[in-house]
């Protein structure tokens, strides 16, 4: 997804995201809804993920996305998927996303749901849902754009969702860490492991994470912690670079720029800079 609809998740910003809370039966699988209504005017938008896998729906069924991964393009449609861990991946098409339709999944469920590996992501982070949807894809595209509302919308993504469950079976403290790594944002494995001392250790906190969500504890901290520091770059404040850095979780500024590099292919000064002359 283009990283502004995270900024907004984050600021529960209900001018640009509306969230629709999942029917009880689909709380297990679906962590929300979202109608993203932010529209941007800008030539690139960076493209990311914080570790819960997407599945995206613009509003027209003629609106193909189109996508720029280290330089090389890609066609991914009008339903596609955002997983894992994304580097210098940019949205280049003519499309500003507004009232795109966002299904956000637990990732402990995400794979079972659709029968894919836990690495599938580790290949490829955005690409067409078609893909992975499974049986009834097309009868369940085909219902989603012939809605006239979104009520009609809802009733269908639901059902086409429902088809699809079965008994899942994971270790329930993944989700108490995974929401704790959420609120927190600047941990360390170290931190979680003496947090939840009694209940686990390195190599099962490693193995779980890899087997359930797909990404191992060091990545999925990357990203929140990317991000966190990302939202306090972008909202102007008068921290400089090296005050936002240290503040989530980064040795100096020279390692946040590092990392901002390896998410988006420049320095941070060199990104804003570009958006700001869009």
């Amino acid at each position: 997804m283009p990283i502004n609809f995270f900024k907004h998740l984050a600021t529960q910003n209900n001018d640009h995201i509306v969230r629709i809370t999942p029917p009880e039966h689909l709380k297990e699988i679906v962590e929300g809804f979202y109608i993203f209504k932010a529209g941007y005017n800008v030539e690139r938008e960076l493209f990311f993920n914080d570790g819960y896998p997407i599945v995206a729906l613009m509003q027209n069924r003629n609106e193909n996305v189109s996508v720029s991964i280290g330089g090389h393009m890609k066609s991914v449609g009008n339903i596609w998927v955002c997983g894992g861990v994304l580097r210098n991946t940019y949205c280049d098409s003519e499309r500003d996303f507004q009232d795109c339709f966002v299904i956000r999944f637990n990732a402990v469920t995400f794979f079972k749901l659709f029968g894919i590996s836990e690495s599938y992501f580790h290949q490829k982070q955005v690409f067409g849902f078609s893909k992975i949807a499974g049986y009834g894809f097309e009868k369940f595209e085909e219902a989603y754009y012939h809605s006239s509302s979104l009520e009609e919308r809802m009733k269908v993504t639901v059902s086409f969702l429902s088809e699809k469950m079965h008994t899942y079976s994971y270790p329930k403290v993944l989700l108490d860490i995974q929401n704790y790594i959420d609120r927190r944002g600047n941990l360390t494995v170290r931190d979680i492991m003496d947090d939840y001392a009694v209940r686990l250790n390195y190599k099962w906190l490693e193995r779980n994470f890899k087997k359930h969500l797909g990404i191992s504890p060091q990545n999925y901290l990357l990203i929140r912690r990317f991000l966190n520091a990302y939202i306090d770059l972008d909202s102007l404040t008068s921290k400089d670079l090296l005050e936002i850095a240290i503040d989530n979780g980064y040795y100096d500024d020279n390692h946040f720029i590092k990392d901002f590099r390896r998410f988006s292919g420049v320095p941070p000064k060199a990104y804003f800079s570009r958006l700001k002359g869009a």
